[in-house]
């Protein structure tokens, strides 16, 4: 992931608060090359979830763009970057990324997990 993307992540979750911020990402093999910010459809602190209409757009967009689908995005807008027992539960995708991102206190992080039932494992995001 570049340096860039990263930021941008942080930057569009933010926009959010104090609400829980979401989104798609996108990319070639294992490199994440596009962020796709969603609307929170339950828009609270502590949970999101996205509009299955709107999933189903930008899936569509990251065809037309030749990349494929490799993960979702969300902030705990008070909390760290860990998967809460929710995240876990709502899982459906244990091919793809979990990017969690820390915002809204002193420190800003943001770290990726894959997810498979009920099983965290946290994956090193090399930044490019």
């Amino acid at each position: 992931m570049s340096q860039r993307l990263y930021k941008t992540i942080l930057i569009e979750v933010k926009k959010e608060l104090p609400n829980e911020g979401c989104g798609l990402i996108s990319g070639l093999g294992n490199v994440c090359k596009t962020i796709w910010p969603t609307k929170n459809s339950e828009p609270t602190p502590y949970s999101f979830a996205i509009d299955p209409d709107e999933q189903d757009q930008v899936l569509e967009h990251m065809v037309l763009k030749e990349e494929a689908f490799m993960g979702i995005y969300h902030s705990h807008p008070y909390g760290i970057p860990v998967p809460s027992r929710d995240d876990v539960s709502y899982s459906h995708y244990p091919e793809h990324y979990y990017f969690i991102a820390a915002v809204g206190g002193g420190n800003e992080e943001l770290r990726c997990y894959k997810i498979h039932n009920g099983k965290v494992k946290h994956i090193d995001i090399l930044i490019e």
